[in-house]
């Protein structure tokens, strides 16, 4: 599932592809990955407006429009954006064609993705019950989000109601990178535990942003490139793989140890 670093670069190539722009087509592909919003709305919002900027938080993108609506823009598993003509589109879900003759198609194989209309991000946020965009959060409020939480502490990370948009791989990155076992109660961890976890998250985040989101590509120092069946510990050592919280979890004992 796209994580927070594939936002930022989904929210990028939007805002390079898709701004200021009059829309003069559009099509609903596939109603089902609508949520709470009709294909007539959908197509009513858009037709002969722009959208003006976007906005991330957590694993959404919002994308104004100069009507203050806001295309609410969620990927599920598989889905991504698409600019360009509109045969370079392989699963569209909603297809929109710019005055330039180009498209912008939602792409989603599986359609696990969702699209929706919001006037207020905020509200849409609140209703949601998400936590902290995990990108924009300072240490404080940091702290106070996993104060008192006594799970493990890789679901809470997962937990978008705690903590917006960090998934399966760069929680288990974040984890190797400040040398805590993801199965370690949060409250066991100590001030200094804390500060590193939450610089590491910084960091790690900032990173895959940098490497286009390609795990494959962080530096060889990251777990990321290793984390595979048979892979190795970047410093050396085997690294174990076991299901936490229902999610298949890569990290090495040698560096990462439980506490209890």
């Amino acid at each position: 599932m796209p994580e927070l670093p594939t936002l930022e670069i989904y929210k990028k190539y939007f805002d390079e592809t898709s701004l200021h722009q009059t829309i003069n087509h559009v099509q609903v592909v596939s109603p089902e990955v609508l949520v709470g919003s009709s294909s007539e709305e959908i197509k009513k919002t858009l037709l002969g407006h722009e959208f003006i900027q976007s906005r991330r938080y957590g694993k959404y993108l919002f994308a104004q429009m100069d009507n203050d609506l806001f295309l609410i823009m969620h990927f599920g598993m598989t889905g991504f954006l698409y600019y360009g003509s509109v045969d370079g589109s392989r699963y569209p879900r909603l297809l929109i064609e710019f005055s330039t003759g180009k498209f912008l198609s939602f792409d989603d194989a599986r359609k696990f993705g969702k699209l929706g209309l919001t006037r207020h991000p905020d509200e849409f946020i609140k209703e949601k019950k998400l936590g902290p965009d995990a990108l924009e959060i300072n240490f404080k409020s940091f702290k106070e989000v996993f104060k008192n939480r006594k799970g493990m502490i890789k679901p809470l990370l997962l937990n978008q109601h705690v903590l917006a948009g960090i998934g399966n791989l760069y929680a288990d990155e974040i984890l190797y990178q400040s040398r805590v076992h993801p199965l370690t109660p949060a409250h066991l961890l100590d001030k200094e535990e804390w500060e590193q976890l939450f610089n590491d998250m910084k960091r790690v985040l900032q990173k895959a942003i940098e490497y286009q989101d390609k795990p494959e590509a962080l530096p060889e120092s990251y777990l990321l490139p290793h984390r595979h069946p048979g892979g190795k510990c970047p410093a050396g050592g085997k690294l174990n793989i076991i299901p936490v919280g229902g999610r298949t979890t890569y990290f090495c004992p040698q560096r990462q140890k439980i506490k209890h």
